[in-house]
């Protein structure tokens, strides 16, 4: 366990000793900021044009959660496409670009020591990621009328969805962090890693022209399809399975390649 703790001292020191982590929080609270705006200004209008026409049974309907929460939760997800690959594409890869991959291999640690230690790191990061997201739901709270008000949103969904954001962020950043292990370019790490997680986000896509057996198995493989249920305040069990499936399978593939690289 130490050296699991050393290895994630180490790297969140090099993500948040550096200007890597502001960057990328600089970056991320911009683009979750203008996703927030853009869709809280879609539901204002909408309100004030369903009040103009004098048409209570449409603005019952009207509904922040749905209207404003999940859409924010699922874009940020998109974004997360993106941005996971490129926090975890040095992971590895820059090891070996600096040769420090062999000296690391010669210290008395074990491959997975390695793998669980820079992971967690890159998850600490993602979980801050997620924290500023959480920021948002209170802000539409309080523009609508505070804890107490009538606006008051409904915080299991909110929670549910912010919970299927970090397992998404979770499941990404293992895929990262197994394609930096196939090479040290940076670049290909990155373009890899968001090509895989781009499949496995459209595969579902197929199963419209699929039927029987093979139907059921491009939806429970497709990413988009296991966020939607989160985000609408679902937590069921064949989801949590997925996240934690997708995230073992890849910690042992990167396991395994390291291990391989580890005698050569």
């Amino acid at each position: 366990m130490y050296k699991i703790w050393a290895i994630f001292k180490k790297e969140v020191k090099i993500y948040f000793g550096t200007p890597v982590a502001y960057v990328i929080f600089g970056v991320f609270a911009a683009i979750a900021g203008y996703f927030f705006f853009q869709i809280l200004t879609f539901f204002q209008r909408q309100s004030m044009q369903f009040l103009q026409m004098q048409a209570p049974q449409m603005l019952e309907r009207m509904n922040l959660n749905d209207m404003v929460v999940a859409p924010l939760i699922m874009n940020v997800n998109v974004f997360f496409l993106l941005m996971l690959p490129v926090l975890t594409m040095r992971l590895l890869a820059e090891e070996k670009r600096t040769k420090t991959f062999e000296l690391l291999m010669t210290n008395p640690i074990s491959v997975w020591q390695i793998v669980i230690g820079k992971y967690l790191a890159s998850l600490a990061v993602v979980a801050a990621m997620v924290g500023i997201i959480g920021v948002y739901p209170l802000l539409v709270s309080f523009m609508t009328g505070g804890p107490g008000g009538s606006g008051n949103l409904e915080w299991a969904p909110i929670v549910s969805g912010l919970v299927g954001l970090f397992l998404a962020g979770a499941a990404f950043t293992a895929i990262g962090l197994f394609t930096s292990a196939l090479t040290e370019s940076q670049i290909v790490s990155a373009i890899v890693g968001f090509g895989v997680l781009l499949i496995f986000w459209v595969i579902g896509w197929a199963a419209a022209g699929a039927e029987g057996r093979m139907q059921e198995v491009l939806k429970y493989v497709s990413f988009l399809e296991h966020m939607g249920s989160f985000a609408k305040g679902l937590v069921e069990l064949k989801d949590l399975v997925f996240y934690a499936s997708v995230i073992f399978f890849a910690l042992f593939l990167t396991q395994r390649v390291v291990e391989s690289q580890r005698w050569r």
